[in-house]
């Protein structure tokens, strides 16, 4: 069991440095232009990606805190709230690694 416990924190802890980083790259990338290309529906696409990326975080914070109180206070005491708080916390990290990569991705694309 003890084992497990350190791969679900490693993950957690990777997603999470993961994101920070792709959030702040990405920041550096589009903070000069406001158009990315001559197509308003590519800028638009653009802008609301850049638009979630940048307004997830207050969201994924309280229920990063809920999934947290989830699996440390109620889970100590009942194990199905620890494997939902644990569910909850990898999923949210993967979430925001997704968000954060975005952006990014369809910049790619859009480019070629």
């Amino acid at each position: 069991m003890e084992y497990k416990s350190i791969g679900y924190k490693r993950l957690v802890i990777i997603c999470l440095v993961i994101s920070i980083v792709l959030s702040i790259v990405s920041n550096f990338v589009f903070a000069t232009e406001d158009t990315y290309t001559n197509d308003q529906i590519m800028d638009g696409t653009m802008k609301v990606l850049i638009f979630l990326q940048k307004y997830s975080w207050p969201v994924v914070t309280l229920v990063f805190v809920y999934a947290l109180y989830q699996f440390y206070v109620i889970g100590s005491e009942v194990l199905e709230h620890k494997l939902l708080g644990r569910r909850l916390l990898i999923g949210i990290a993967i979430f925001m690694v997704i968000i954060q990569c975005l952006p990014l991705l369809y910049a790619f694309i859009i480019m070629r």
